[in-house]
């Protein structure tokens, strides 16, 4: 692959269009580690890859027949190959789900309340709703030998869960194909067939370092793996790009007050490995952190990037207003939570979350490609990121932090 040096719009063509989908375990993942990787070394940064486990799975072909009649589904992420017949039970509520007896040898149907938007792993460490967890704890208990979620928007381009440690085969469907098993008869045979193939596989953070000559330092991130069926160049080859063209600036200087640690994670949209194998290796570092910004999904061309400060001083954020105040394209937004920063605000390092409020069913879709993406847009969260670096150097923890 030609390394393309320089540019953030390079960069997402290469993540997004080149490469395309990432989710963990899979070749191009591993493709993009790599370019990531190449890119930080030829910038002469130095390089530490913390690699772990992850599944390894790939959807072949996922139905339902209705007393023959075949109907279209989508698999679950990570659900094992299974070809399995059985009644319907359908549930709408948890009420009814934690009243009904045990499903074993039934299909449950789940729609209204319970299938109103995608369930959380039940390990994701960063975000995980209580009713989510409760409505996954009492399908295991129940353990009906198949589940049928019924999206309740019109597209159906993702799945309702992904989450590999939940080994019920489930599906998810459109509403017009839940309402034609829910209405069906009684005596009516359903069949749900998903064919995959489920292996152990790898990924891996990479983790780049410039080094300066104080001992703050400054912690830019991104995720750069995708669910299933996406190009991910919102989210987030945006971000990806960003930060790498970031670090092929900041490389270009060798008297910088502070260090500075490029974080690309992988598994932040299955159950937040990364961020866990991240804390293992440098919590105790996390002290010498002026602050960690976070880029997750920029630069959308129809959209408002906007920026947030979380756990940091009222200086730090009246200082960051204020040269926000040069961007005025870019929004003060509130606070917000299901992203990397959280591993980071939540552990007492001032983080600043980048993102942008666009067009919103585009995340998660096979629409999210680098069409919707602005040079401008990019530009934008690039200087201003830049313009924020600059100004820290000299500044103290003390400084930034919030008081205890």
């Amino acid at each position: 692959m030609q390394m393309l040096q320089g540019t953030y719009m390079d960069h997402l063509h290469t993540l997004s269009t080149e490469i395309g989908c990432r989710p963990v375990g899979s070749e191009a993942n591993h493709e993009a580690s790599h370019y990531i990787e190449e890119v930080l070394r030829n910038a002469e940064i130095n390089v530490d890859i913390q690699e772990f486990e992850v599944p390894n799975w790939r959807l072949n072909e996922a139905f339902i027949e209705v007393d023959g009649y075949r109907l279209e589904a989508l698999a679950n992420g990570f659900s094992e190959s299974v070809e399995v017949s059985g009644s319907i039970v359908s549930f709408c509520t948890i009420e009814e789900l934690s009243a009904s007896q045990n499903l074993q040898g039934k299909i449950a149907l789940l729609y209204g309340e319970l299938s109103k938007e995608n369930y959380v792993p039940k390990g994701f460490t960063i975000y995980n709703p209580e009713h989510h967890q409760r409505v996954i704890q009492l399908l295991e208990e129940k353990n009906p030998s198949a589940i049928l979620f019924v999206r309740m928007e019109k597209e159906i381009n993702q799945p309702l869960i992904n989450d590999w440690d939940f080994f019920i085969p489930s599906l998810t469907v459109s509403p017009e194909v839940g309402l034609t098993i829910k209405n069906s008869p009684s005596t009516s045979s359903v069949k749900c067939v998903i064919k995959s193939r489920r292996k152990e596989g790898k990924t891996k953070n990479i983790i780049g370092k410039i080094n300066g000559y104080g001992t703050e330092k400054i912690i830019l991130t991104a995720h750069y793996d995708t669910v299933f069926n996406t190009d991910g160049a919102f989210d987030n080859a945006s971000g990806v790009a960003v930060v790498l063209s970031l670090a092929e600036e900041l490389s270009k200087r060798s008297d910088w007050h502070t260090s500075f640690e490029f974080i690309f994670f992988s598994s932040e949209e299955f159950l937040g490995l990364g961020d866990e194998i991240y804390l293992k290796a440098y919590r105790n570092d996390l002290p010498q952190a002026l602050v960690a910004m976070n880029f997750d999904g920029i630069g959308q061309s129809l959209g408002t990037n906007n920026v947030t400060l979380m756990s940091g001083s009222n200086e730090f954020e009246s200082y960051v207003k204020a040269i926000k105040g040069k961007f005025p394209a870019v929004q003060w937004t509130a606070p917000w939570y299901e992203s990397n920063h959280y591993t980071f605000f939540s552990n007492g390092v001032p983080s600043i979350p980048f993102s942008n409020c666009g067009v919103l069913n585009l995340l998660h879709t096979v629409d999210d490609t680098i069409k919707w993406i602005s040079k401008d847009k990019l530009t934008e969260v690039f200087s201003l990121a830049n313009e924020i670096i600059k100004s820290l150097q000299g500044k103290t923890r003390e400084w930034t932090s919030k008081p205890q």
